[in-house]
C-alpha cells in the first residue's frame, strides 16, 4: 500500500517544475466550484436513494467521527471531493450530526464560509436527511453499504443494521487503531496532529484553493497554529508547508517563504507558525471554539461527544459516551442534565471532560478535569440482556482511572461535586470527579485508557 506522507514529498518534488503563474491561479478564490461539487453531490445521491434504492450502493459514503468537529468535516469533504473528482468513483460526505447541531461548533461555520460553503446546511449531507435511519436507535438500514472513515477506524453498528453488504473500503485516522475493517486501503491509522494532515497527502499537485483553505484550518485549530513542542508532528508540517502556498491565505505570506515551501514543504514549520496570516487564523478558530456562553447545558454535552461500545466481561455490551467540555464543572449545571443524557443515549457509561485556562479571565495555566457516572441506562424492554451490576462495573473504572499514571487524578471531595449525595443521579447510579493531574491527556488518551480499563478480564 502507498504510503501517503512518501507520496505527498513525491508529488510535490513533481510539482516544483511548475510556474509561479500556474501557482497563482491554483491560489485563487473557487468557491463556487467546492460548494457546487457539495450541492450537486447531496442533490444527486438523495435523488438516486429516493427514487431508486439500489443506487445507493453505487456511492462511497466517507464519514468523520460523530463528534463532528472542524478536522473530521474538512477531512470527510476533502476525500469526498478527491475520489469524485480526480477518481471518477461517486463520494458524498456525510456529517454524523442532525443538522441544527451545526450551530453548536462557530469555528466549524467559520471555518466553512472560508471555503465558500456560506449555506452548509443545504450543501452538505447530514443525519437529518436520512430520515428515518437513526444512529442512535436504527430501525431501517442505511442507503449505501461502501463506507470511508476518516478521523475513526471502527464504522458504527447502525450502519451495518438490516445492511449485510457493508465495506469499509477506506480509513484515514489518528487516533488508536481499533484493530477492525483490516481489508481497506489505504488503511492509514498512524500519528499525526489531525487526520486532515493525512488526507492532504493523498493529493496531486493541484487543489482547489477553497478545498485547501478548509484543510489547513482543520490542521492549525488541533495544532495550535504548528506550534513547536506541541501536536504537531512531520505529517502536519508537510501537510501544510503545502497547502499553505495553495490556499486564499497565499496572497498573505512573505513571497521568500513561498517559494521555500514550494521547495521543501517540511522545511519552514517555525516560519509558517509565526506567520502573521498564519496566527490570526489561528487565533480566530481558537477564539471561536472556546465561545460557548450561549449554550445550554445539553449543548455543552452533546456538542463535542463520542460513544464507544465496549465488550466487558460479566456485563456484555456497554454503551459508553465521553463529552469534552471547555467549561470547568463548577461553572454549568452539568449535574442536572446527565441523568436525562444518558437515558436519551441509553448509555451506561458518561465521562465529562472539562479543559479550561485557570487564573482571572481564563488567563492562567490549563487545566484538566473528569466527571464520570456508571448506570443503568439500557432499555427495560429489551430482550437477552445480562445482568448489570452498576456497583462493580463503577468500582472497576474508578479503580482504573484513579491507579493511571497516565491521567495522574485527584479525587475532588467537596460536596458540591458529589452527585450521589446531590440527588442528581437515580439511586444506584455511582460517581466521581477528579482534578486531572496531567493536562496533556485529552479525550485521544482517555478513550483508549476507558476501554482497556472496562474491558480487561
Amino acid at each position: 500500500m502507498r504510503n501517503p506522507i512518501h507520496w505527498l514529498s513525491l508529488v510535490l518534488r513533481l510539482g516544483k517544475a511548475k510556474s509561479a503563474e500556474a501557482t497563482v491561479m491554483i491560489s485563487q478564490p473557487d468557491a463556487p466550484s467546492l460548494a457546487r461539487f457539495l450541492s450537486t453531490s447531496k442533490e444527486q445521491y438523495l435523488r438516486d436513494i429516493r427514487s431508486t434504492p439500489q443506487k445507493g450502493g453505487e456511492w462511497t459514503v466517507v464519514m468523520g467521527n460523530e463528534a463532528g468537529d472542524l478536522d473530521s468535516i474538512a477531512s470527510s469533504i476533502a476525500y469526498a471531493w478527491l475520489q469524485s473528482e480526480v477518481h471518477k468513483k461517486p463520494t458524498i460526505p456525510l456529517l454524523q450530526l442532525e443538522r441544527d447541531d451545526l450551530d453548536l461548533r462557530a469555528e466549524n461555520t467559520y471555518a466553512l464560509s472560508l471555503a465558500g460553503i456560506t449555506q452548509p446546511k443545504e450543501q452538505l449531507l447530514f443525519l437529518t436527511d436520512l430520515a428515518p435511519f437513526s444512529l442512535t436507535a436504527p430501525r431501517t438500514a442505511f442507503p449505501s453499504h461502501t463506507f470511508a472513515l476518516v478521523d475513526h477506524n471502527t464504522l458504527a453498528s447502525a450502519y451495518t443494521f438490516q445492511n449485510p453488504s457493508t465495506t469499509v473500503t477506506a480509513i484515514l485516522d489518528h487516533h488508536a487503531d481499533e484493530g477492525n475493517h483490516l481489508n481497506a486501503s489505504p488503511r492509514t491509522i498512524v500519528p499525526s496532529g489531525s487526520c486532515a494532515s493525512l488526507v492532504t497527502a493523498l493529493f496531486p499537485p493541484e487543489i482547489p484553493a477553497t478545498l485547501a483553505t478548509l484543510l489547513l484550518t482543520g490542521i492549525l485549530i488541533d495544532t495550535n497554529g504548528l506550534k513547536p513542542g506541541g501536536k504537531a508532528v512531520e505529517p502536519d508540517h508537510a501537510a501544510v508547508g503545502f497547502l499553505a502556498p495553495h490556499s486564499t491565505l497565499a496572497s498573505s505570506l512573505p513571497p521568500a517563504l513561498t517559494t521555500s515551501l514550494h521547495a521543501d514543504p517540511s522545511s519552514q514549520s517555525e516560519a509558517l507558525h509565526s506567520t502573521s496570516a498564519i496566527k490570526v487564523l489561528t487565533h480566530r478558530l481558537k477564539k471561536l471554539k472556546g465561545s460557548v456562553d450561549h449554550l445550554s447545558a445539553r449543548d455543552l454535552l452533546r456538542r463535542d461527544y463520542k460513544e464507544y461500545v465496549l465488550n466487558v466481561p460479566g456485563a456484555g455490551s456497554v454503551r459508553a459516551g465521553l463529552a469534552s467540555v471547555p467549561v470547568r464543572l463548577r461553572e454549568w449545571e452539568f449535574q442536572d442534565v446527565i441523568s436525562l443524557w444518558m437515558e436519551e443515549r441509553e448509555i451506561q457509561v458518561l465521562g465529562v471532560l472539562t479543559f479550561f485556562h485557570g487564573g482571572n479571565q481564563g488567563k492562567g495555566k490549563p487545566k484538566r478535569e473528569m466527571a464520570w457516572v456508571v448506570c443503568d441506562g439500557r432499555k427495560k424492554d429489551k430482550e437477552e440482556q445480562m445482568p448489570f451490576d452498576v456497583s462493580a462495573l463503577a468500582e472497576k473504572l474508578f479503580k482504573g482511572l484513579e491507579g493511571s499514571e497516565e491521567l495522574k487524578v485527584k479525587l475532588k471531595k467537596k460536596r458540591r461535586y458529589d452527585m450521589e449525595m446531590n440527588g442528581k443521579l437515580p439511586y444506584s447510579a455511582r460517581s466521581r470527579t477528579y482534578d486531572q493531574g496531567n493536562v496533556n491527556a485529552n479525550r485521544k488518551v482517555t478513550a483508549p485508557l476507558m476501554k482497556s480499563i472496562l474491558e480487561a478480564a
